[in-house]
């Protein structure tokens, strides 16, 4: 297992965990590919740190962690931060009828401004951006592939854990642009905050428009199971 010691930064306005995985004889600390990891809503950037240690990634790998923008209460001293707004009530409601909201024609508020501010950080790295990978797990799913969608040109690769399809009539033709990125992508058959259903439709969406994925799926709920972590570390190696 890797070791290093992670640390609190700012970066391009975001308050982030950064580590640096060691380099080797050809390859410096810091000049491997940069792993952007957005988590999901309510958590905040140590949920999703540990896991630098089980995806390993080439040599040089430099892992970014950044906080969503948004501070979510969660109890009496108790918040988490999110990327955007979600509804609530609305969730609640489809949980309680046992079915799970459909996002796919939702263009939530805030997502413009998420993504803008993890453009900037990534702009801010100074890395080309085929040396540039993003990840995220729920809402940071879906603003993975938002950022991606938007980018100039294409990424390294694409993570995306438990995530979901929003504003199909934006994503479908951007996808089509996207043409050759390589992405994991994994979703439990029993999750009960975003349906299956719709990992599978945006899995087809992201074939459709070209790019080259592996879809995970796994009889849990709404997590990273080692599966997933599996594909993923597979397809980090092989950017060294």
């Amino acid at each position: 297992m890797q070791t290093a010691t992670p640390k609190r930064i700012h970066i391009a306005g975001l308050d982030a965990i950064e580590v640096f995985g060691p380099g080797d004889a050809t390859v410096g600390v810091g000049e491997g590919p940069v792993v952007v990891v957005l988590h999901g809503y309510g958590a905040d950037m140590n949920d999703l740190a540990p896991l630098w240690q089980v995806l390993g990634g080439p040599p040089g790998t430099r892992w970014i962690f950044p906080n969503g923008p948004i501070r979510v209460p969660l109890g009496p001293h108790w918040h988490g931060q999110a990327w955007f707004p979600i509804d609530l009530e609305a969730l609640e409601r489809a949980m309680q009828s046992g079915g799970t909201r459909d996002l796919s024609g939702v263009a939530p508020t805030e997502l413009g401004a998420s993504r803008e501010a993890v453009m900037r950080l990534i702009a801010t790295v100074n890395r080309p951006l085929s040396q540039v990978v993003l990840a995220g797990f729920s809402q940071g799913a879906m603003l993975a592939t938002e950022v991606t969608l938007h980018l100039p040109q294409n990424p390294a690769a694409l993570l995306l854990w438990s995530g979901s399809l929003l504003q199909e009539a934006v994503w479908r033709p951007l996808a089509a642009q996207r043409r050759g990125l390589r992405f994991v992508q994994s979703h439990g058959r029993g999750d009960p905050l975003l349906a299956f259903t719709a990992a599978e439709r945006l899995h087809a969406m992201l074939l459709e428009g070209g790019l080259q994925g592996t879809f995970v799926p796994f009889n849990g709920g709404h997590e990273i199971p080692e599966p997933a972590i599996a594909a993923c570390r597979k397809l980090l190696a092989s950017l060294a």
